[in-house]
């Protein structure tokens, strides 16, 4: 009977640090990391501010967990993207397609995670998500091989150059961009990244 109740213990605790990372996470997606104070934290997951620190040491360890977190999916699905990819051009053109399309869905969410700016601790999983894009990207590019340039000198360019014309697209202050501009930002990066390649 003691076991049973320490598996139902043990449950329970995950089951609130879950909430509470869920929770941060739409805090996050609402109004950026900024706005995830623990107070706000509390409010969205019905508990008090000093549950919250029974499962987590500070608020930063806590952003720090939720953005690990939703970057990992980010960069599973653009390792996924990137692995079907038969040749160099469309590992970049499908890059370029992902990337910005799920950037600009989750524009807020997606403001937070590549632009915001975020506690050291953020910053440093930030970083790795980076050289987890240029990883993936240039694991791609030598498994098609045909590129004369280094596949992690493409690799940085292509995250950079995705990265830096998101800056105004993302902006949360800004209005959200038309379809048009959407497309048309999509062809011009593919054109770009293409020509990075020797693409035509």
């Amino acid at each position: 009977m003691a076991y049973r109740e320490t598996q139902r213990t043990r449950a329970n605790a995950e089951a609130r640090r879950a909430g509470i990372e869920r929770a941060t996470r739409h805090v996050i997606a609402r109004g950026g990391f900024a706005s995830a104070s623990v107070a706000a934290v509390a409010v969205e997951a019905d508990c008090s501010a000093g549950s919250i620190y029974t499962y987590f040491s500070s608020r930063d360890e806590l952003l720090r967990l939720v953005f690990a977190q939703a970057a990992g999916h980010e960069l599973e699905v653009i390792a996924g993207t990137v692995a079907e990819a038969a040749t160099a051009a469309e590992v970049a053109e499908s890059t370029v397609e992902v990337f910005v399309r799920r950037a600009v869905a989750g524009r807020r969410l997606s403001h937070a995670l590549l632009l915001e700016e975020v506690p050291e601790p953020v910053q440093s999983e930030r970083l790795r998500l980076r050289r987890g894009y240029v990883a993936a990207i240039g694991a791609a590019l030598d498994r098609v091989g045909g590129t004369q340039i280094p596949a992690e000198v493409v690799a940085r360019s292509i995250v950079g150059s995705v990265g830096e014309n998101l800056v105004d697209i993302l902006d949360p202050t800004a209005p959200n961009p038309s379809p048009a501009e959407i497309e048309t930002l999509i062809r011009a990066l593919t054109t770009f990244t293409r020509s990075a390649l020797g693409e035509p």
